[in-house]
């Protein structure tokens, strides 16, 4: 494990490329990307459906490993580490949300945002102050209780963001955390890990298919015909 210009990012993917065998051929999904999150950067990845956006996520998020290259993770070069520190690393650094609720259903709004603190090792009196925080930071401090199917999608989402933040994490991966929203919900989902971000000090990468969302990014990223391609975003 080393350190070099590549502790100064977040979070770094080098020379990525990931393939899958389909029968006796490979298809490559991407080749050789690269990509760097420094502190503080809140970043719209899109491009067209197939594209290979969540595939990437996948990737940066510690989930699944490259065909070739690397990812570091704050300084860190992951390929050196064995599943339980990859484990600990996506567990401690990170929170994730996806486009599907992925909550659990016979587990209420807090106790699911307690799993990744009690996975942890976190007492479960510490674990549940810090999920009852971060519910009442995404505006569900007055439906802890309530389980999934009692929560709006909306709600279900925020729940999920709550998740993904009780832990403290210093990187937040989204994908398509608004696809399954109408407008206004949606909107109110991305105004909502706008304001979090900034309130914790995150650094953000978050899929998107919406236009106006993706402007709102400080940078956004198209990957197009495996190739990444940046522009500004907002200023």
């Amino acid at each position: 494990m080393r350190a070099d210009a590549s502790s100064a990012a977040v979070l770094r993917g080098e020379g990525l490329t990931r393939r899958f065998r389909q029968g006796e051929e490979a298809l490559t999904v991407f080749e050789n990307l690269n990509l760097e999150l420094k502190a503080g950067d809140r970043v719209a990845l899109t491009g067209e459906s197939g594209a290979g956006k969540s595939t990437l996520l996948y990737l940066l998020g510690l989930l699944d490993t490259p065909t070739s290259g690397r990812v570091w993770l704050s300084g860190v070069d992951t390929s050196t580490l064995d599943e339980p520190r990859r484990a600990d690393a996506r567990n401690q650094q990170i929170g994730f949300v996806w486009q599907m609720s992925t909550l659990l259903d016979g587990f209420t709004a807090l106790e699911n945002a307690m799993m990744p603190l009690l996975i942890r090792g976190v007492p479960q009196r510490e674990a549940r102050q810090a999920a009852r925080e971060a519910l009442e930071e995404t505006g569900l401090g007055a439906r802890l209780t309530h389980r999934p199917g009692e929560l709006s999608g909306g709600e279900q989402q925020r729940a999920v963001l709550a998740r993904a933040l009780a832990a403290r994490p210093k990187l937040l991966l989204a994908d398509e955390p608004t696809g399954n929203l109408d407008e206004a919900t949606g909107e109110r989902i991305i105004e909502l890990i706008e304001r979090l971000h900034e309130e914790r000090g995150l650094t953000t990468l978050y899929v998107t298919h919406n236009p106006g969302f993706s402007r709102r990014a400080s940078r956004i990223i198209e990957l197009r015909q495996g190739a990444l391609i940046e522009r500004p975003g907002a200023v």
